[in-house]
């Protein structure tokens, strides 16, 4: 006699064996997924839950509501993008000039390869942020990334003087105002391929560095 169970008694032991961290890494896969499908506004958590193969009530085991979850999947693509920027600083020689161009391309890069997370990260849907210490705070650790850069430039003398806070946010709105005409595909005769992504952050960058670039 066979003592495989049946289908639904199978489902129902798989969601009993999801230990601590899988149901989290699953429910932030899925909603990964559908928002990319759908965006975060049209999702709810009911549907995030199906996806992960889990029941309603065992996602809010780890999250009170969407807004929980969409939180931590921003805050993972914060960390994410600061981590880039560290090994691209890390990995590009010519000093903070071109470790600043090197940045700039990899953002963008970044954006046009998760265009529902960079939306998510910068746009309205997460409310009340100060809720989610976690995210502010990798939020703050991207900035930091850049901020680091411009300020070791102006210590070298490669980078103009002026305030720190006001050169990064010039630098990181480029950059960021670049990949969302991209992704939007808001740029006339655009072609929506690798290498269009790779001249147009070049050509972008690169007029930023002669912007930043003491005289």
């Amino acid at each position: 006699m066979s003592t495989r169970k049946p289908a639904p008694a199978r489902a129902a032991a798989a969601r009993q064996g999801y230990h601590h961290g899988d149901l989290k890494n699953a429910l932030q896969a899925a909603a990964s997924k559908l928002l990319a499908q759908r965006g975060a506004e049209a999702v709810s958590l009911r549907e995030i839950s199906q996806a992960a193969g889990v029941s309603h009530a065992a996602a809010y085991r780890h999250y009170a509501d969407k807004q929980a979850l969409l939180a931590d999947l921003a805050e993972a693509g914060f960390r994410d993008l600061a981590g880039i920027n560290r090994q691209v600083t890390a990995a590009t020689r010519g000093g903070p000039l071109e470790q600043l161009k090197a940045c700039g391309r990899a953002y963008v890069e970044f954006g046009v390869r998760q265009p529902h997370l960079l939306q998510l990260m910068f746009g309205g849907v997460i409310t009340g942020w100060e809720s989610h210490a976690g995210l502010a705070q990798a939020s703050g650790q991207l900035a930091e990334t850049l901020a680091g850069i411009v300020a070791s430039g102006q210590a070298s003398g490669d980078i103009r003087a002026g305030d720190v806070g006001d050169l990064t946010l010039s630098a990181w709105s480029l950059v960021h105002g670049l990949a969302l005409l991209i992704v939007g595909r808001r740029i006339p005769g655009m072609r929506m391929d690798a290498a269009f992504v790779k001249h147009a952050a070049a050509q972008c960058t690169t007029l930023l560095i002669e912007g930043l670039r003491a005289r």
